[in-house]
Order: structure tokens, then C-alpha cells, then sequence
């Protein structure tokens, strides 16, 4: 049975909890140098598949500590600090084609207010 986890912890310790959750991953590798060692040679089929099923489970354990490490890792090295907000006008305006955009809309939005018959429609009479 599998579950995740999902708690909040001080980012100064994160290194700490992972390390922590890493050396739990070598009791099960003892276990399977221990089937290996006691198996019987009636037996090695089935003790080597119990201790590869071990060894399996332990590596995509540590793959995913690897990841959540490098994400971590990533995460604080991509930090970027908060920019001053600017306003959305001003933002629209930084290239010339957002302006012509604007223009388009504002054009737009005249013939609407102007009452502009709509062409899609015919008239009946």
C-alpha cells in the first residue's frame, strides 16, 4: 500500500527531513541483504524475487527524494523577488503593438456606442 504526504515544514529544514527520510530507505535494504543470505537453495527463486521486490521499491522511493530534492533546490534558486506593481495601462502600453490593439478596441467600441447598424442582420420592411 502506498500514500503521499503532504505537509508544510520550514524551508530551513528541508535538507534535514529529506536526509532523514532517505536513511529510512536502507532498513528495507537490509532486509533484502538478509533474504539474500539466509536464502536456502531450495529457495533462491523466491528469495531473490523478495529481494529484488525490495531493492525495486527502495529505488523508486529514492528516485522520488531525488526529484523533490532538485525541485527544492530549483525552487530556491528561481526565487525571484516581488516587482513593483505597475498599472494595467501602463503595462498594455509597453509595446507599440499593444497600443495599436487598444486603438482597434477603442475604435470598436465607438461604432457601438455611435449605434452602428450591425451588417450581419437584415433589415425587414
Amino acid at each position: 500500500m502506498r500514500a503521499t504526504i503532504n505537509f508544510e515544514v520550514d524551508v530551513d529544514r528541508v535538507q534535514e527531513i529529506m536526509t532523514a527520510l532517505v536513511l529510512q530507505e536502507v532498513v528495507p535494504l537490509h532486509n533484502a541483504i538478509e533474504l539474500i543470505e539466509g536464502v536456502k537453495p531450495q529457495q533462491l527463486h523466491a528469495g531473490l524475487a523478495s529481494a529484488l521486490e525490495n531493492i525495486h521499491g527502495v529505488t523508486r522511493q529514492l528516485e522520488q527524494y531525488r526529484d523533490m530534492v532538485a525541485s527544492f533546490e530549483k525552487a530556491r534558486f528561481e526565487t525571484l523577488l516581488p516587482q513593483p506593481s505597475r498599472g494595467v495601462g501602463e503595462n498594455m502600453l509597453q509595446t507599440p503593438q499593444s497600443a495599436h490593439h487598444i486603438k482597434q478596441f477603442e475604435e470598436f467600441l465607438e461604432k457601438i456606442n455611435e449605434g452602428a447598424p450591425d451588417d450581419s442582420e437584415p433589415e425587414e420592411g
